[in-house]
């Protein structure tokens, strides 16, 4: 190694002693790399909107022995999610959604099955609606509860623009500084209809004591920003 190298590992290693880091301007963060760095040993992950299975791979690689609870209200992408991932260790998969109350709503399945929502299409999201499912809709703190889940490490959320409507449901665990990172998808283009913005977003994690870890990859229609993906940090 050559002392510029080790200068440069000297001088990043001091900074991540105090909790601070330096990266180059084209170095992308990883977001599974930096929950990782963040939580201890053996987390509580909640993955809110599973999809296929894809995030919960991302975690397991990324995290130390984790226990898993995942959301996913498709009956159809359900029946994937099992299939993808029968037999990995420390799971529990769940056919129904978390929202800010006890209900059942109605579920727009895209054809692409990572946009189907609890909001319909706006003007600038895409897909086609295929189908529509009923389906129930419970909360984070009747859920915890019920499963003697006293403390979240991880709280990943993408359902498409219904993601402060899971946060409603978890006042308890909130109250009680029981949710200690935030993982979730920032929209700024009208995707769907009534999805709240993001200073609405940041407005409310701010008021309960979290603050912004990092923002990661940014994606891009019609010459703007569209979306991305951010993480908060309780404290």
């Amino acid at each position: 190694m050559s002392l510029k190298m080790q200068l440069q590992t000297m001088v990043r290693a001091g900074l991540r002693s105090f909790g601070y880091d330096i990266c180059r301007a084209d170095e992308r963060r990883n977001p599974y790399l930096d929950m990782g760095r963040l939580v201890p040993s053996n987390p509580v992950v909640f993955d809110v909107g599973a999809n296929v299975g894809q995030t919960i791979v991302e975690l397991q690689n990324a995290l130390l022995n984790p226990t898993i609870h995942a959301f996913e209200p498709s009956p159809k992408t359900f029946a994937q999610l099992k299939k993808n991932l029968a037999g990995r260790p420390g799971l529990h998969l769940n056919n129904f959604a978390l929202g800010a109350k006890e209900c059942t709503l109605e579920l727009y399945e895209n054809t692409d099955s990572k946009l189907s929502s609890f909001l319909e299409l706006g003007p600038q999201g895409w897909g086609k609606i295929d189908s529509h499912s009923t389906v129930n809709v419970r909360t984070l703190d009747q859920y915890c509860a019920e499963q003697n889940v006293s403390e979240i490490d991880i709280l990943k959320i993408d359902t498409q623009g219904y993601d402060l409507e899971v946060i409603g449901g978890a006042s308890r665990l909130l109250a009680q500084q029981k949710i200690n990172l935030i993982f979730l998808e920032i929209i700024f283009l009208e995707l769907y209809k009534g999805a709240p913005r993001f200073d609405k977003v940041f407005s409310l994690l701010a008021e309960q004591g979290f603050k912004l870890v990092a923002f990661y990859k940014f994606y891009y229609k019609e010459n703007r920003v569209g979306w991305t993906d951010a993480l908060f940090m309780r404290g």
